[in-house]
């Protein structure tokens, strides 16, 4: 089972994000389970989805302690504002636009993809840049 955390702040679509991956993934074959954050928020509030994804059945249903593969930054300035790579596996994957490595300090066998490239084409398209950097770092068929 893959695990992606994605983090942004409220107002930007990190709910639709999470439901087109999740779409896409059911449309191959997938079995797929997507969280969105639920409280009350007020703009730029910090925000997040869970995405779980599995050849086989998942089991799991809770989406309060998450041991992410993925975690997926839309806003940058998260990386400072909290402990946004909280439960990542030790092998995990970061993924964020407008970075480098240096953004995750001390934290060791993480690997870190710019996203930037994957806007180039077609940069209004956030969710579909998104599941083409998934399938390039084979989490999507």
């Amino acid at each position: 089972m893959k695990e992606i955390c994605l983090h942004g702040r409220f107002g930007q679509p990190v709910g639709e994000i999470a439901k087109k991956i999740g779409n896409y993934a059911l449309e191959k074959g997938y079995h797929v389970q997507v969280f969105n954050s639920f409280a009350a928020f007020r703009t730029g509030f910090p925000t997040f989805a869970v995405i779980r994804i599995d050849q086989a059945e998942i089991l799991d249903r809770s989406a309060n302690e998450v041991t992410p593969d993925i975690v997926l930054v839309l806003d940058n300035s998260l990386f400072s504002a909290g402990n946004i790579l909280k439960g990542i596996k030790s092998n995990g994957t970061v993924l964020a636009l407008g970075l480098d490595k240096s953004v995750l300090g001390d934290k060791e066998g993480l690997e870190f993809i710019k996203l930037d490239s994957y806007f180039n084409d077609n940069p209004s398209d956030v969710g579909g840049n998104i599941i083409n950097a998934l399938k390039d770092i084979a989490v999507l068929a």
